[in-house]
C-alpha cells in the first residue's frame, strides 16, 4: 500500500472541501434581505403573504425551475412571450403592470433573495428574536438560520479523518515492513509524517491555490459598494425634496444634462429656497442652520456675511479611474431617467448606491436599452432609420450603435 499517495488524496479532499465552501457557499440571507429592499420591496409586500403591486412571494417559486426563475427576474417579458404557463398566468392577473427587468442580478443574488423570501414566508421575520415568535430582532448579522457552521464542521471532520487515516497508513506500512524483515529501527511518528517533504510541499501548494482564489475573489468585488449609504454632514432628505415637493433632479444636479458630471449642487442653489424656508416640516432648523453657516448667511440680518465654509459631502457613487462615463450622453442624448441608475431617489430619506455599477451591469443595459431615435442626435444613422421604415428591424439597441466597444468606456 502506498501510504503517501493515500495521504495526498485525503489532504486533497480537505482542500477541495475548503474551496467548495468558498465557491459554492450557501445562500446569504443578509444579502438577500438587502437586495429585496433595493429591488423588490417597491412592488412586493414585505410580509411575503399578501398582494401589493405584485403578487405575494411566499411559496411563489415552488412551480418554477431555477433557470426559469433566473430568466423571469432578469427579463419577465421574454418568458411571457415564450408562452411559459406560470409567467403568462401572472401577466394575465397583473397586466398591464409588468415586472421591471433586473439584468444585473447574478444567479447567486437571486438565490439569496429567494432564500430570504422563504425565510420570512415561513417564520414571518428575519432575523427573529429568541424572545418569542413573530418579534423581529433589532440585531444584525447572519442569524442562526445560516448554515455556514455546518461547512466548517464538515471541514473539521475531514481534517481529523485525514490525520487519523495518515496514522493508520503509517502503522500498516510499518507492520508490512516488519513482516518482510525490513522494518526501520525508528517507527515513523505523526510529526515525521506531517513534516515530510511531500506533505509540506502539498501544504505550500494548497496555500498558494487558496490564497490565489481568495485574492481573485476579493479583487472582483474591489470597490463595489452597492447599498452604500454614508451619513452626510447635513441630513438632506431626497424623499422630502424630490418626492414631496417634486423638485426636479436636474434643478440641483444641473450638470447631468450638459456635462460629464452631475455635480454636487452649490450652496447658492440651496439658498434659492432656504433663504425663505427656514424650517422644514419636521422642524429641522439645525440642519438648515448648517446651510446658512456654509453660505455665510445671517438670518437675523437677512444678509450674507461673506464668511463661507465648504460642505464636506461624502461621495457615494465612485467609478474606477479607468472608466469613462458621461452623464449628458445618457441624460440628454439617451434620455435615460435618473432612476434607472440611481433607483427611486424620490423615496429615499438617505441616498444609497442603488446599482452595482459593474461592467456587466453597464454592458447588459447597453444590450437591452432601445435607442431613442426620435431626437436629432441620431439623425446621422440613416441606415438604421431606413431599416426600421422597411421593417427590417423593429428596434435599435445601444449595442447596435457601438455601445459594446471597449473604447467607449476605456480609452
Amino acid at each position: 500500500m502506498n501510504g503517501k499517495r493515500l495521504i495526498i488524496k485525503l489532504l486533497s479532499l480537505v482542500v477541495l472541501m475548503f474551496v467548495s465552501v468558498g465557491a459554492y457557499a450557501q445562500t446569504d440571507l443578509d444579502a438577500g434581505k438587502k437586495l429585496f429592499k433595493l429591488k423588490c420591496a417597491t412592488c412586493h409586500n414585505k410580509n411575503m403573504k399578501t398582494k401589493l403591486t405584485g403578487p405575494p412571494l411566499a411559496g411563489w417559486s415552488k412551480n418554477w425551475t431555477r433557470p426559469d426563475i433566473y430568466e423571469w427576474v432578469r427579463n419577465s417579458r421574454k418568458l411571457i412571450d415564450a408562452g411559459h404557463p406560470s409567467a403568462v398566468k401572472i401577466w394575465n392577473e397583473y397586466k398591464p403592470t409588468a415586472m421591471d427587468p433586473f439584468p444585473d442580478l447574478t444567479d447567486a443574488d437571486i438565490d439569496n433573495i429567494m432564500a430570504y423570501v422563504d425565510e420570512v414566508g415561513d417564520k414571518g421575520c428575519y432575523p427573529c428574536s429568541t424572545e418569542g415568535p413573530g418579534i423581529t430582532s433589532t440585531g444584525g448579522g447572519s442569524g442562526s438560520s445560516s448554515n455556514k457552521w455546518l461547512y466548517w464542521l464538515l471541514f473539521g471532520i475531514l481534517a481529523v479523518l485525514a490525520v487519523v487515516m495518515t496514522r493508520i497508513v503509517a502503522n500498516l506500512n510499518h507492520m508490512a515492513l516488519e513482516a518482510q524483515g525490513n522494518a526501520p529501527a525508528h517507527r515513523q511518528t505523526l510529526k515525521d509524517i506531517l513534516t515530510s517533504r511531500g506533505v509540506v510541499s502539498f501544504v505550500i501548494f494548497a496555500l498558494v491555490v487558496l490564497g490565489g482564489y481568495t485574492t481573485a475573489n476579493n479583487a472582483i468585488n474591489f470597490g463595489r459598494q452597492q447599498a452604500y449609504a454614508p451619513a452626510q454632514p447635513i441630513e438632506f432628505s431626497h424623499k422630502l425634496h424630490a418626492g414631496v415637493h417634486k423638485i426636479d433632479c436636474q434643478y440641483c444636479h444641473d450638470g447631468a444634462r450638459r456635462s460629464k458630471h452631475a455635480v454636487i449642487p452649490a450652496v447658492s442653489t440651496c439658498m434659492n429656497c432656504h433663504r425663505a424656508v427656514q424650517e422644514g416640516p419636521t422642524g429641522n432648523k439645525e440642519e438648515i442652520a448648517k446651510i446658512y453657516e456654509a453660505a455665510g448667511f445671517d438670518v437675523e440680518k437677512n444678509a450674507y456675511t461673506g464668511e463661507e465654509k465648504p460642505i464636506e459631502w461624502t461621495k457615494i457613487h465612485n467609478l474606477p479611474d479607468h472608466v469613462y462615463f458621461n452623464h449628458s450622453q445618457h441624460v440628454t442624448v439617451g434620455k435615460v431617467e435618473c432612476q434607472t441608475c440611481h433607483g427611486k431617489v424620490e423615496e429615499m430619506d438617505v441616498v444609497e448606491q442603488y446599482a452595482p455599477l459593474s461592467m456587466g451591469w453597464c454592458v447588459n443595459c447597453h444590450r437591452e436599452t432601445e435607442v431613442q431615435f426620435d431626437n436629432e442626435y441620431y439623425d446621422s444613422w440613416e441606415n438604421y432609420h431606413q431599416d426600421i421604415k422597411d421593417n427590417k428591424m423593429d428596434k435599435v439597441t445601444v449595442s447596435d450603435v457601438g455601445g459594446l466597444e471597449c473604447q467607449k468606456c476605456h480609452y
